[in-house]
C-alpha cells in the first residue's frame, strides 16, 4: 500500500515538475517573442513619427519651392535678349544722364565675360544667358548716383554693378568721381545660338567666296582703309549721336569688314567727332 501511495506521489510530483518546466519554457519563448514584437512595435512607431514630421513639413517646403520657381521665372523675365542689348545700354546711359551724372567713360564689351545654362522652371526650355561687363565713369554728388542705383533695381531689366569706386574730385568740392563696372546679362535659347552660329558661318562662307570672286575680277579695285577712315565711316552711316552709340558703331564695323576694330580707339574718335558738332 505504502508503495503504491509513493509511486502514485512520485507520478503527481513528475508531472507537476513536466508541467513547470513545459510551462516555464514556454512562458520564457513567450516572453522573448513579446519582447521582440514590442521593440518592433516602438520601433514602427518612431517610424511613424519621423514620417508624419516629414509629411507635416511638406507644405512648407513645397511653398519655398514655388516662391523660388517664381523668383526664377521673374528673374528670366528681366533678362533681355541678345537682339535687345543696344537698348539695355540706351537704357543705362540715360538713366545715368537722367540723375545729373557726368559721364566720362562707357565703354560696353562686346565679348561676354561669362556664359551659363538655365532651365526655365515651366517650359524646361534651356537657355544661354551671356553676361557683358560695361565700365563706366562719372561725375556727380553721391546723393544723384544713389538715386540711380535705386532706379537701377526696379528697372525691366536685370543688371548688376561692381567694383564701385568714389573718390573727391579735386576740381569740385561738391562733385565725386564715380567708376563701376555694369554687367549686362542677355538670354537666347540653346536651338536659336545654333541657328545663329550656323548661319553666321554660312554667311562667312558666301562672303568670304565673294570676296574671292570679287578679287579675281578686278584685284586693282580693292580700297584699303585705314582703321581711322573706318570708324569715320561708321559713324556717320550709324548716325551716331552720343557716346553710348560705341555698341552700333563697333557691331556695324565688324558686319561690314568683318574686323574687330579696339573699342578704346573707336571712343576716342567718337568723342572727338561730338566735340566738333
Amino acid at each position: 500500500m505504502d508503495k503504491q501511495k509513493n509511486i502514485f506521489i512520485g507520478t503527481i510530483a513528475f508531472v507537476v515538475l513536466a508541467c513547470a518546466g513545459w510551462y516555464f519554457m514556454y512562458f520564457s519563448e513567450l516572453n522573448n517573442s513579446l519582447e521582440s514584437m514590442n521593440n518592433n512595435y516602438n520601433q514602427l512607431k518612431n517610424d511613424k513619427n519621423k514620417y508624419s514630421q516629414i509629411q507635416n513639413k511638406f507644405p512648407s517646403i513645397e511653398k519655398e519651392w514655388k516662391e523660388l520657381k517664381e523668383e526664377l521665372t521673374a528673374l528670366i523675365d528681366k533678362i533681355p535678349t541678345g537682339a535687345q542689348f543696344d537698348n539695355v545700354t540706351k537704357m543705362l546711359f540715360s538713366l545715368m544722364e537722367k540723375n545729373k551724372l557726368a559721364i566720362d567713360n562707357f565703354n560696353p564689351s562686346l565679348a561676354p565675360l561669362d556664359e551659363k545654362q538655365i532651365v526655365v522652371p515651366e517650359t524646361k526650355e534651356t537657355l544661354i544667358v551671356e553676361k557683358y561687363p560695361i565700365d563706366v565713369e562719372l561725375r556727380g554728388s553721391f546723393i544723384d548716383f544713389g538715386n540711380f542705383l535705386d532706379q537701377l533695381a526696379f528697372s525691366n531689366y536685370y543688371l548688376t554693378i561692381s567694383n564701385i569706386q568714389i573718390s573727391q574730385n579735386p576740381y569740385n568740392e561738391v562733385e565725386q568721381k564715380i567708376s563701376f563696372i555694369s554687367y549686362i546679362y542677355t538670354k537666347d535659347s540653346d536651338i536659336s545660338m545654333g541657328l545663329l552660329q550656323n548661319n553666321q558661318g554660312y554667311a562667312s562662307s558666301s562672303n568670304n567666296g565673294n570676296n574671292n570672286v570679287d578679287s579675281i575680277n578686278d584685284e586693282s579695285a580693292v580700297e584699303v582703309k585705314t582703321d581711322e577712315e573706318i570708324v569715320l565711316e561708321a559713324i556717320q552711316k550709324t548716325g551716331a549721336t552720343s557716346i553710348i552709340d560705341i555698341v552700333k558703331i563697333v557691331k556695324y564695323i565688324k558686319e561690314q569688314t568683318g574686323k574687330d576694330i579696339d573699342q578704346s580707339f573707336a571712343v576716342a574718335l567718337l568723342q572727338k567727332k561730338l566735340k566738333n558738332l
